[in-house]
């Protein structure tokens, strides 16, 4: 099973030493991705909760967003950068707003460091659920679902050959060049980055199941994961004839780094707290389920308050990295 990380990207101490620092540690330890996630806009006065919260607390009551999403580098740019300062590990999103982006732009980004990466491109996409966000990028909240699947399709419609053009419900660009195009293949041979779909429900499940590579959930039990995989991969085959496919879990965690002596309430309610030997028996769960991967996610962790916190992670999680390559 791999093993990889939410990178410093959130919170103040996501510094450029910290950035570097981490992504080299990483690598240097065999540590498989790297991971960022998307959000631009940090309300004073916010529309809705984090879904967390909003799930605990009812629709009715609304708190203020978690933190750590107050000082947050920009995805793409923070990839690039990493892409720039490593060699081997892979680069990823987990995920970025598929509504905060435009089809052909997106494509042309993403083949950007997928080619300067030499090929290490992984791009997770969600729905999203900041209306505030939606509402500065002009995109409709409304019908999100059925949005993304259009943005997707467009998506590895700009990444064929030359010249390629794309007219759907909801996005359309003339005929023309798009280039460049990904390093890597899809599973048809043809030029694209794998695309890892976090989308629940029905309607998302068949959306996985026709145009994406991974599932990608976040927060799941490990059973319950490979369940709704084992949904998806029924559709996969029986509707569209597709092979199975796999599952990369993001898992929330509050480990006791080094001048950490106490782990206080934490947003996401880790089950993955406290020292590693704590957590080695999720480790060995996922691994059992059959996950193919899983992400490392400490970025909302109040604990973390120096570059150090982050640098320390990736010596801290070693013995899970030993024991998901065993």
């Amino acid at each position: 099973m791999k093993v990889g990380f939410n990178m410093p990207q959130l919170t103040a101490h996501s510094s450029q030493r910290a950035v570097r620092e981490f992504a080299l540690r990483c690598e240097q330890l065999g540590y498989d991705s790297l991971w960022v996630q998307d959000h631009f806009l940090y309300p004073e006065n916010p529309n809705q909760s984090h879904p967390v919260h909003q799930f605990a607390l009812g629709p009715d009551k609304i708190v203020q967003w978690p933190d750590a999403y107050e000082d947050m580098l920009a995805p793409l740019e923070a990839l690039a950068y990493v892409a720039g300062c490593t060699e081997n590990i892979r680069l990823g999103t987990s995920i970025l707003v598929f509504g905060y982006h435009r089809p052909v732009t997106l494509a042309k980004q993403v083949a950007t460091i997928d080619q300067l990466s030499g090929g290490r491109f992984d791009l997770g996409l969600g729905l999203g659920w900041a209306t505030e966000e939606f509402a500065h990028m002009d995109t409709p909240f409304e019908k999100r679902g059925a949005r993304c699947t259009d943005f997707i399709r467009a998506l590895r419609a700009a990444w064929q050959d030359n010249p390629t053009e794309y007219e759907g419900p909801f996005y359309n660009f003339a005929k023309g060049s798009t280039s460049p195009k990904p390093a890597q293949q899809d599973w048809n041979g043809k030029p694209g980055v794998p695309v890892l779909g976090a989308f629940l429900n029905d309607a998302g499940f068949d959306r996985v199941a026709e145009l994406c590579d991974k599932w990608h959930p976040a927060g799941h039990p490990p059973d319950l994961a490979m369940m709704r995989l084992g949904q998806i991969n029924q559709i996969a085959q029986e509707k569209y004839g597709r092979d199975p496919l796999e599952c990369v879990l993001r898992v929330f965690a509050a480990p006791k780094l080094p001048g950490i002596a106490e782990i206080g309430d934490q947003l996401m309610q880790p089950n993955w707290t406290g020292t590693v030997d704590d957590m080695m028996p999720h480790l060995k769960e996922a691994k059992a389920a059959g996950c193919s991967e899983i992400v490392i996610d400490c970025s909302f962790m109040p604990e973390i308050t120096s570059d150090d916190h982050w640098i320390s992670q990736p010596d801290f999680f070693l013995p899970l990295l030993e024991e998901a390559k065993s």
